[in-house]
């Protein structure tokens, strides 16, 4: 789409357009119900809310944000995880469309609450599990089963209620920082349809989305039946189409030019580019790396001893050095490798959805309830890092080394032949040092299939003056993930390098090459040409690539069946129970395929057909058994005229669990609420909650990982972690000098990782305690905070080379620490192997401030008439006193106040809104932030980002009641990222997209 396409959508929209655009928030919106639907009778009249299975009118026990309908309507959100960013209490996602992709997981949008791990985050739908997408691979995104919610058709959901804390004992494991519980449509009475498009303002990431909605009440309002078909396209986005900004021309922090300037990084321009190879080929005279700092190192040089490398015809030429950094492996700027340029800003991703829900009241007591989800879903991570070929990953000839070549490979033009026999002293051999990005891209996609089927029967009864009610919910759910991925074989890729000149002339294979037994696109060999880039033959690149696929299948079977009801009167009413019982079965098999799964000897060692490490299946299953149970205690109501006391309330909830894979665990919770008069309310609660260890954290088998790590012993670690003479004084013990530069920092390392069957579970300690005001001399107004504390401690971690060296280096122990062992380092002291797995060794904890204030103001209220409308104004804020986190005896690590994680995150929408127009404005701020929260500021030239502030807006034209036109712009006022540009793609995802526009028309018949 030419950028010119971008303004005919601005333009379009009216003149009005200008001024607008997008999005709402967590707020209560005017019920927007047709008549027909808001005749339809309910089963029942109170609620049922996320903090608790007890029917009650009101939520004031526990925290909760509800982001509704309207809200993501006007956000012209088009995929619900998405929307759900917007909330202040959630970090950065787990695994979204935008930013590197998960392995194997493309596409799938996994939230993160609290930036607790999305492991930790309980998703729900009608208030029921539902199955996981996520792959059990020990590379996938996650380690846990979070739910995919661009799964879910953004049209169905009336709401979604975020719970914070307190929801283990009533709905089981993974709710340690809270629940979400996506809350679906019921009685939908007509039809609807929604059609949007949208585009940035460089005319990409463009979007197409639909949705057709259709529900019908019948048997006299008993029955309801609700379908929904959905459909979204997302184009996607490189680095590259965002250089300037995230990409290899980006602005970027690196080692300080000289120690002399009294910091250790400093700010560079022109994009951090890699001295060790060039996408078209550096030649060198010996198996080294060709330039350290800005000089020639093993290079072939000309005569005026310039480094040379090949262009992109497969010509050599000089090198160009950029600007000297004080790494001796990138510059800023000049003909090294721009690697930033090579990864995926945003997936592009398509997604088809159909939903049926349905219930029947049998009699005046009995309701039968059933859903049928359906659900594809493509996901395409565009660009990551390319195959390398460098001595800094290995020897000459071996799976990353650099390429080795003889003078008279034919591809060579004479001249350059006679420039290197020159360099290496007469015709032989040379080597080659290249980032073959024309050979290997990295994009891979995902797809994944989901069937859902719940069904239930839900009934009451009365015993006198008492009444209950009962349920019973089955739900099977399915999960199909297959990745594919264009890989570069290694036999065939070794066979066609070896190229030479038949009797005519030709340029052919030599000798008669054995093929790799995995097959490639092409069996027939084709000589390749990689002097230069994107001179490669299609034959050639056909006979180099293999497809490699990987399956990935999840199950989930979950009863639950409860009764709950009126106990004894109280002064303040009826006491309300509940108690229940849960089976649940859950599966995960992940199937690498032949061709990550490599090829097996004799002896039962495997051998990759590709350039990356061997993969590993994995498979498990474990089954809970489940009772719960809750009770809440209404002490005091304000019909008891109790002086100072409008409402007493008590509360509490437990659930037993035994889990076929781990220990048994008792999970409870217990609060209250006090109201000295009807406009004040404070609250609190107490809960102790688990997450069991995922079937990948469990079952996943030792295999072969790549990693890079933060050298404690390097000369920029050194002088950190909790005691920094301990750890300086046993790297000199290890004889690395003061000055060391350890390569792991730089670039991955092979090693192996794998899951851990003495696995417990995580525990938590969680408190909250906060006050909601709703003064009734200012209707319309409501404020609610409350102070969060969550303890984790047993917390599962996978020990990265990280941690594992600052665990030997930080130990008075030192060398005779089990953690010594885990890692090996050769004769100059790079780090050569290392064993990483999971371990229950961590701790985290957050404190934090969370609240919102609403108003909404009747413009009558002002002396206006009723045509003028009104005004709503809402903003939600999490203020971060603390979250850090500490593995084992390593260093206590912070989280608050990092590039993604705010102390202050807040976000406020206006609303003014008429019969015919509504029209919103948001803004999103981000407090200021550090570029490394865990170093002093002194080691940056730049320590500190600036704070951060996001407006977008959109208006919307009632038409009648049968057509509604809206325009979006994210980012209206186009605002950048904030200096130095050290960011995080996923929190400043609309900086870097620049300004969006939407358009939607919606349609009710």
């Amino acid at each position: 789409m030419p950028k010119y396409a971008y303004y005919r959508l601005l333009l379009s929209a009216g003149a009005l357009a200008l001024a607008q655009a997008p999005t709402a928030f967590a707020q209560s919106a005017p019920d927007k119900s047709t008549p027909d639907e808001a005749k339809a009778p309910t089963f029942n009249d109170p609620i049922v809310v996320t903090a608790s299975r007890i029917a009650q009118s009101k939520i004031v026990d526990q925290p909760v944000t509800t982001l509704d309908h309207a809200t993501i309507e006007t956000l012209g959100a088009t995929n619900i995880g998405t929307a759900l960013q917007q909330l202040p209490v959630f970090g950065v996602a787990a695994n979204s469309a935008v930013g590197t992709q998960g392995t194997f997981s493309a596409g799938q949008t996994f939230v993160n609450l609290f930036d607790l791990g999305a492991q930790r985050t309980l998703t729900l739908i009608n208030g029921t599990r539902s199955v996981s997408s996520a792959s059990s691979s020990i590379f996938g995104p996650v380690a846990g089963s979070p739910v995919d919610l661009a799964q879910i058709a953004p049209d169905l959901v009336d709401r979604i209620e975020v719970v914070t804390v307190g929801g283990a004992p009533i709905y089981g494991s993974d709710a340690i920082a809270g629940t979400v519980n996506v809350i679906l449509k019921k009685n939908f009475q007509g039809l609807e349809g929604t059609f949007s498009t949208g585009i940035s303002k460089y005319g990409d990431g463009r979007d197409i989305n639909g949705s057709l909605l259709f529900g019908r009440n019948f048997a006299g309002g008993r029955g309801n039946v609700t379908l929904n078909f959905y459909y979204d396209r997302q184009n996607g986005i490189t680095n590259a189409q965002r250089s300037s900004i995230i990409g290899g021309d980006s602005v970027f922090t690196g080692a300080a030019r000289s120690s002399a300037a009294g910091y250790l990084y400093q700010t560079y321009s022109n994009g951090k580019h890699y001295s060790l190879f060039t996408k078209t080929g550096i030649p060198l005279v010996a198996d080294s790396i060709p330039i350290l700092g800005t000089s020639a190192f093993s290079a072939v040089t000309d005569a005026g001893g310039n480094a040379l490398r090949f262009n992109n015809s497969g010509h050599l030429v000089p090198f160009v050095n950029g600007t000297a950094t004080g790494s001796s492996i990138y510059q800023a700027g000049g003909d090294g490798f721009a690697t930033s340029d090579y990864g995926n800003f945003l997936s592009q991703t398509e997604r088809y959805s159909a939903t049926l829900l349905s219930h029947y009241d049998i009699n005046d007591h009995i309701q039968l309830t059933g859903e049928v989800w359906w659900g594809r879903s493509f996901g395409t991570n565009l660009a990551s890092q390319p195959y390398y070929s460098s001595a800094a990953a290995g020897t000459a000839g071996s799976t990353n080394g650099n390429l080795i070549f003889s003078t008279s490979n034919p591809y060579l033009s004479a001249t350059d032949r006679a420039l290197i026999e020159s360099a290496i002293g007469g015709p032989g051999t040379f080597y080659l040092a290249r980032a073959n990005t024309d050979l290997s891209t990295g994009q891979f996609r995902t797809r994944t299939d989901v069937l859902r089927i719940v069904t239930g029967l839900k009934g009451n009864f009365e015993a006198g003056e008492r009444k209950f009610d009962w349920d019973l919910t089955a739900t099977y759910g399915r999960s199909v993930s297959v990745t594919s991925a264009r890989e570069l074989n290694l036999q065939n890729f070794t066979n066609a390098l070896d190229a030479t000149t038949d009797s005519n002339g030709n340029i052919v294979c030599s000798g008669t090459p054995t093929n790799s037994a995995y097959p490639t696109l092409s069996s027939t060999c084709a000589p390749l040409d990689v002097f230069g880039t994107n001179t490669a033959s299609s034959a050639a690149i056909a006979y180099i690539t293999s497809i490699a696929q990987t399956h990935q299948v999840n199950t989930q079977y979950d009863i639950v069946a409860d009764i709950k009801g009126d106990l004894v009167r109280l002064p303040g009413g009826f006491s309300r129970f509940v108690i229940g019982y849960e089976q649940r079965h859950e599966t995960a098999h992940f199937d690498p395929g032949a061709f990550y799964y490599g090829s097996v000897a004799s002896d039962g060692t495997r051998t990759a057909y590709g350039t990356a490490a061997v993969v590993d299946p994995v498979g498990g299953a474990f089954t809970t058994h489940e009772a719960f149970g809750e009770l809440k205690l209404p002490l005091i109501s304000a019909d008891n005229h109790v002086p100072l006391v409008s409402r007493l309330e008590i509360n509490g909830a437990a659930r037993y669990v035994t889990n076929s894979s781990t220990s048994n665990f008792w999970t409870y919770t217990g609060g209250g609420a006090y109201a000295p008069i009807p406009d004040i309310t404070f609250r609190g609660n107490y809960t102790r909650s688990f997450r069991a260890p995922s079937i990948t954290e469990l079952y996943a088998p030792r295999g072969s990982v790549y990693n890079t790590g933060n050298d404690p012993c390097d000369y920029r670690y050194v002088s950190q972690g909790a005691n920094p003479a301990v750890r300086a004084a046993n790297c000199a013990n290890a004889g690395l000098s003061s000055n060391f530069v350890s390569n792991i920092v730089d670039y991955a390392i092979q090693g192996t990782g794998g899951g851990n069957t003495g696995l417990q579970n995580e525990v938590s300690t969680s408190w909250t305690a906060g006050t909601v005001i709703a003064p009734r001399v200012i209707p319309g107004l409501q404020i609610g905070i409350d102070y969060i504390s969550i303890s984790i401690r047993n917390e599962i971690a996978s020990l990265t080379p990280t941690d594992l060296m600052d665990a030997c280096y930080d130990s008075s122990s030192y060398p005779n620490n089990a953690f010594c062992k885990t890692f090996t380092r050769d004769s100059s002291g790079q780090v050569t192997s290392f064993s990483q797995g999971y371990y229950n060794i961590g701790v985290e904890n957050l404190r934090a401030l969370q609240g919102s204030i609403a108003y909404n103001l009747p413009l009558r209220r002002v002396g206006l008439p009723d045509s003028f409308g009104s005004l709503t104004f809402h903003a939600d804020f999490l203020h971060t006193y603390r979250h850090y986190y500490r593995v084992g005896t390593g260093d206590l690590e912070k989280v608050a106040g990092g590039i993604e994680s705010p102390i202050d995150n807040v976000t406020t929408t206006i609303t003014y809104a008429r019969k015919h127009f509504n029209w919103m404005w948001q803004g999103i701020y981000y407090g200021p932030t550090r570029i490394d929260v865990n170093a002093a500021d002194s080691d940056y030239q730049y320590p500190r980002q600036s704070p951060y502030l996001i407006v977008n807006s959109a208006v919307s034209f009632i038409v009648n009641e049968h057509y509604t036109f809206t325009v979006n712009v994210n980012n209206l006022f186009d605002r950048g990222l904030p200096f130095p540009y050290t960011v995080s793609t996923k929190r400043y995802y609309d900086a870097i997209m620049g300004r969006y526009v939407r358009a939607t028309v919606k349609i009710k018949l």
